[in-house]
Formats: C-alpha cells, sequence, structure tokens
C-alpha cells in the first residue's frame, strides 16, 4: 500500500543528505510514511468526532500529531 509519489519520496530522501538512494528504501519509507499518516488522519478524524463536527480542522490534525 504505497501512498505516496515515489519520486516525492526519493527527493524527500535526497534532501535529508543522501547522495544515492536505493528503490527498496524508497519502497520501505513510502510504506512508513503512508502507515504513519493513515494513523495520524484516523485519530484526527477521531477528534473531529468527538468534538461533534463532520469536518477536520487544522487543528484536529495537529492535536494527533502531538498525542
Amino acid at each position: 500500500m504505497a501512498g505516496f509519489a515515489s519520486a516525492r519520496i526519493e527527493r524527500l530522501i535526497r534532501t535529508a543528505g543522501a547522495r544515492r538512494v536505493s528503490a527498496k528504501a524508497i519502497t520501505r519509507l513510502n510504506e512508513v510514511l503512508t502507515e504513519y499518516s493513515m494513523d495520524l488522519a484516523k485519530y484526527a478524524v477521531e477528534i473531529a468526532r468527538h468534538s461533534g463536527r463532520k469536518t477536520v480542522k487544522e487543528n484536529d490534525v495537529k492535536l494527533a500529531a502531538d498525542k
């Protein structure tokens, strides 16, 4: 379940300082980031629903990330 563009993940790793990046490293980081992002999004949705809203707002995401 790769959720992000591979080129974007590669660019992220290169921005962090890597000169070369293997395809497996891109795939694995993509999997990790997708899983983390999905968990974060689900928690943000819970926060919004608990607040009686259907709309997820910036503050919900911030609270979810700070958890």
